[in-house]
Formats: structure tokens, C-alpha cells, sequence
């Protein structure tokens, strides 16, 4: 896959610890068994190596992140942030701050007066949704940047696209069926899709890996990847967690609901809508312990949500 004419932003990350990856006889196996050709296969290996490389040096960047949403995420990182800190990053990139305003005078905040003040902003929702809204604002700003190809252009808007999607219906099931902090289920919705930036906008050094090879590469490592990320901005163990185990179907019984089962079963329903095949609560048990489906129910939805997953998808697109 190749990406033309990228006028990229990185910034690096310093991801604590190293992870001891195997990556090259790992990723021969699996190509093996889909029958690549050897030279597909070396192409896949290599790229493939390459990402557990970054993994193991910490030497993780996010392409095209503005400094202002990268700078967010690092004062967040501290025990202690002072509110004029975060206002005085917001207030520097008028976009961003729009953003947030944006997001505070929401349907989805429903605030009983419009605010004008950054200030005030962050006041009403709070450290949490700062961080969601800048996210959202950086995955947006990437999708839009006047240097990618058409191809790139449409692939970045599926992974922005998702992410808000995903954030929704986090914000959405925690809310409705847990006693687990939504804004923060909202931000897990959202950091799960970085893994999926990261290697696509790495993929643009190799123009010889086809997409059906880049999405299997993809599939397999993108939650190690978001992990990472979000452990260099010093989120919440379980936050954590819940990227590293999001492919997770059927994850362990637990004595209360997680913010893991809460991403999984999202993008369960998330898979299900948007392929058009129904969701059979019979198959996984998960959505009947977070009670979005009941015993001996057929098909699961979140169709009695839709507006509330509107309001929080007009207050993170803009």
C-alpha cells in the first residue's frame, strides 16, 4: 500500500519496558498457512519485524498528531495537572479549542447555559473528555490532511470513523447496563483504533505490501500497539487492558462488569451493524452478562440507544 504525498507531524513516544517478540518465525508460520508466495511472505515478514522493533525500543510515533493534542496527553501524564496548564495548551491551536467548546455545549453534555470559555469548557466534562475530544480532533485533522492520496484519505476516515463509532457505544453501554465511569469507556472507544493508525501510516515506506497482507498485519497487532500508546500517556490499568484484550470474544467471568467487556461488546455490535448479519446473543455469553441481552434473546442491537449514540457522535465529529 502506498500513501502519496504525506506532509507528516510525528512525535515520539517513550513507551516504558521492553516486549520480548518473536516476530519473525512467528509471522513466517502464519503466512505459511495462507499460502503466500515467498516473496509476499518475506515482504509481510519484514514489515511485520519492523513493528516489533518499535515495540521493543519504545520507539513508537504518531503520525500526524498536532503538537497541541500530543502536549494534552503528556500533562495528563502527571499525578497532579493544573487546569491553566490544560488551557493554556488548548487555547494555543484555536481548532482544538473550538473543538472542546464544541463538545461542552453538546446534546450529549446537555449543559443548562452555552459556554464561550475554554475555561469553563473543561470544567463541565471534566479531564477525561478533554482527552476524548482531543483524540477525536487529531484523528480528524489526519483523515483530513491535504497531502494524502485519495486511497489514504478513504482509509483514515474508516479508522476516524470507527472511533468515534466505537467511543459511542463504550459511552453508551457503560452508561446504560454498568457503574463504570462512561468517560472513560468513551476514551477506551477511541484510543483502541490508534494501533490501526500507526501501522498504516508506517505502511507508507512499503509500497509493496498489498492491502489484503496489510490488514491481516493489522488484525494481528494492532491492540499491542494501542497498549503501548496508552501506556506512554499514563492511562488507567484498565484502560490498558481493555485495548490489549479488545479482540477478546468471550473473556473470563469477572465479579463486575470491566471496561475490557464493555470495548469488546461494543465492537462486537459495531462488526455486526455495519456487515449487516445479525448478533446472536445465544453465541456470546458476554452480552448477557452486561445485560445488553437477555436470556434466550435472538438478535442484539443497540437500536433503543440510537439517539443517545447520535448526540455523543455529533459531539466528537464536529
Amino acid at each position: 500500500m502506498n500513501i502519496q504525498g504525506i506532509s507528516s507531524h510525528c512525535v515520539a513516544l517513550n513507551i516504558p519496558g521492553m516486549l520480548p517478540i518473536n516476530s519473525l518465525i512467528e509471522v513466517t508460520i502464519f503466512w505459511e498457512k495462507k499460502e503466500m508466495s515467498a516473496e509476499a511472505m518475506q515482504t509481510a515478514a519484514g514489515f511485520v519485524q519492523e513493528l516489533a522493533g518499535d515495540l521493543n525500543k519504545g520507539d513508537l510515533e504518531l503520525p500526524m498528531f498536532p503538537d497541541s493534542v500530543i502536549r494534552i496527553q503528556q500533562a495528563f501524564r502527571a499525578k497532579e495537572v493544573s487546569i491553566d496548564e490544560i488551557v493554556l495548551i488548548i487555547s494555543s491551536d484555536a481548532a482544538l479549542a473550538a473543538r472542546v467548546l464544541q463538545l461542552a455545549n453538546s446534546a450529549a453534555i446537555r449543559g443548562s447555559r452555552e459556554i464561550t470559555d475554554v475555561r469553563q469548557a473543561i470544567i463541565r466534562i471534566g479531564n477525561q473528555l478533554v482527552q476524548s475530544s482531543a483524540v477525536s480532533f487529531a484523528l480528524r485533522q489526519a483523515e483530513q490532511n491535504a497531502g494524502l492520496s485519495p486511497d489514504a484519505r478513504t482509509a483514515l476516515k474508516a479508522i476516524w470513523g470507527d472511533s468515534v463509532e466505537l467511543a459511542a457505544r463504550c459511552y453508551v453501554i457503560a452508561k446504560t447496563y454498568t457503574k463504570l465511569n462512561a468517560n472513560e469507556a468513551l476514551l477506551t472507544g477511541l484510543l483502541s483504533v490508534l494501533g490501526r493508525l500507526y501501522i498504516f501510516m508506517k505502511s507508507q515506506n512499503h509500497s509493496d505490501i498489498a492491502y489484503a497482507e496489510l490488514e491481516s498485519i493489522t488484525a494481528d497487532w494492532h491492540p499491542a500497539i494501542s497498549k503501548a500508546i496508552a501506556e506512554s500517556w499514563n492511562m488507567s490499568d484498565e484502560l490498558i487492558e481493555a485495548l490489549e484484550t479488545q479482540l477478546e470474544t468471550n473473556p473470563d467471568l469477572r465479579e463486575s462488569a470491566s471496561i475490557a467487556e464493555v470495548l469488546s461488546s461494543s465492537k462486537l455490535i459495531l462488526e455486526h451493524e455495519q456487515s449487516g448479519t445479525p448478533l446472536d446473543a445465544s453465541e456470546y455469553p458476554l452480552l448477557q452478562r452486561l445485560g445488553i441481552a437477555d436470556h434466550g434473546e435472538g438478535s442484539v442491537t443497540l437500536d433503543a440507544h440510537a439517539e443517545a449514540i447520535a448526540e455523543i457522535r455529533q459531539g466528537l465529529s464536529g
